[in-house]
């Protein structure tokens, strides 16, 4: 089942490297909200540049709780300890656009422990792992970032040649940020990510799909994140007070 449309869903995309998210209290209890087994739906029309044109398309972000395997890292279907069990919540991002010719489907997966993890002690919402895959004309690719304590792995398999079938490794940072995940922090569903107005320098594993349109090689950037002051936006009639926040690095 799908809640659809619920305020505390809604985010508007300001800037390329921009979101706004609705000014709203973290629930008392998260798992009221989100223990329910229910999906929650937000949907966009996009502007992808691409080949040095831009292109309309859309997008939809997909909320939703589920178990993953601690070691894993994949969906819980069977019955496992609970001790090897991850509560996450769960972003899948949609984004599908025409070229001219042919289409674009792309589809981003970020899991989120709620509790956290030894990463980040007493704080909540902790990557463990993004994937993303890509589908055109030209054939398709699949990647998977894997999020441990100590270190990032990555997996990619491609169709061009001089991408094939690689793995890399980082240490995980202090300080470390994926942008992929970020739609899921700045949301503060059990509390204040960043203060209001506070600037943030973190290490940062940008987008996926970014690295999938450059074809660049993997690496870690420094990058700045801004929490802006509520400010009112108007959506189909109804005022929200509305966050701002902007992030940028290099080469973005």
């Amino acid at each position: 089942m799908m809640k659809i449309g619920s305020p505390v869903a809604m985010l508007a995309r300001v800037l390329t490297v921009g979101l706004m998210t609705v000014d709203v209290m973290a629930d008392e209890d998260f798992y009221d909200y989100w223990g329910d087994g229910r999906a929650e739906l937000s949907s966009y029309r996009v502007t992808q540049p691409r080949y040095g044109e831009t292109h309309e398309g859309h997008s939809v972000m997909i909320f939703v709780t589920e178990e993953i395997n601690r070691q894993s890292l994949i969906k819980v279907e069977s019955n496992q300890p609970q001790q090897e069990r991850v509560y996450t919540l769960k972003l899948n991002k949609t984004l599908k656009f025409l070229t001219g010719i042919y289409p674009y489907s792309v589809m981003t997966s970020v899991f989120s422990a709620v509790e956290g993890g030894p990463s980040e002690p007493g704080s909540p919402f902790e990557a463990r792992k993004v994937t993303l895959s890509a589908q055109e004309w030209c054939g398709h690719v699949f990647e998977e970032v894997q999020l441990r304590d100590d270190a990032i792995f990555g997996d990619l398999n491609s169709y061009f040649e001089r991408e094939g079938k690689q793995g890399w490794r980082f240490d995980r940072p202090d300080r470390f940020v994926s942008e992929d995940h970020l739609p899921i922090e700045i949301r503060e569903l059990k509390g204040l990510f960043m203060a209001s107005g506070e600037t943030r320098t973190v290490q940062m594993l940008p987008e996926l799909w970014q690295f999938r349109m450059q074809h660049k090689p993997r690496a870690l950037v420094k990058a700045t994140i801004r929490k802006g002051a509520p400010e009112s936006i108007d959506l189909d009639g109804t005022t929200y007070s509305a966050i701002p926040w902007t992030w940028d690095y290099l080469n973005r």
